[in-house]
C-alpha cells in the first residue's frame, strides 16, 4: 500500500489540485479511506461575504477524494462515469473530506465521501462512480 506522501506526489500532479491547495491528510489501509483537507482561497467563495465555498467547488471536492481513495487501491488514474453530490448545509473552509471505497472491481469503482467544515459539521454526501478497467 501507498505512503501518504507518495499519494500527495499523485494528487500534486494536476496544476488544479495545486491551485486548491489540497493535501492528503491520513490513509488507512483497512478500510482504504483517505481524508483530504481543502484549505481556504477567496477565489472559491460563495460571495466575499462568507467563507463558505461555492457549491461548484465543493462538487470537485468530493470527485478529486474520490479519486484519491481509488487510486491508492487500483495505483493508477481513472474516469469519473457518475457523480452525486448531497448538500446537507453550507461549507466553512477548511473543508475536510474523507473518501471510502466501497467497491473496487474489475470494471467499476465506487467511493462515497463525507465532508466536514471546520466547526465538525457534516456538509456535503457525496458518491462517485469510476471506471476501473485499464485501457
Amino acid at each position: 500500500m501507498p505512503k501518504i506522501d507518495d499519494l500527495n506526489s499523485f494528487l500534486q500532479r494536476s496544476p488544479f489540485h495545486q491551485w486548491l491547495n489540497c493535501k492528503i491528510t491520513d490513509f488507512s489501509i483497512e478500510t482504504g479511506a483517505i481524508t483530504i483537507l481543502f484549505l481556504p482561497r477567496p477565489e472559491l467563495q460563495r460571495s466575499p461575504a462568507t467563507d463558505a465555498p461555492h457549491g461548484g467547488v465543493l462538487a470537485a471536492f468530493v470527485d478529486i477524494a474520490a479519486h484519491a481513495a481509488l487510486h491508492a487501491q487500483t495505483d493508477r488514474a481513472m474516469p469519473t462515469i457518475d457523480l452525486r453530490v448531497d448538500y446537507l448545509r453550507p461549507g466553512q473552509f477548511p473543508i475536510t473530506a474523507c473518501a471510502t471505497p466501497q467497491r473496487v472491481g474489475k470494471s467499476i469503482g465506487t467511493v462515497d465521501v463525507q465532508m466536514k467544515s471546520a466547526d465538525g459539521q457534516q456538509c456535503v454526501l457525496g458518491r462517485v462512480v469510476f471506471l476501473t478497467r485499464a485501457s
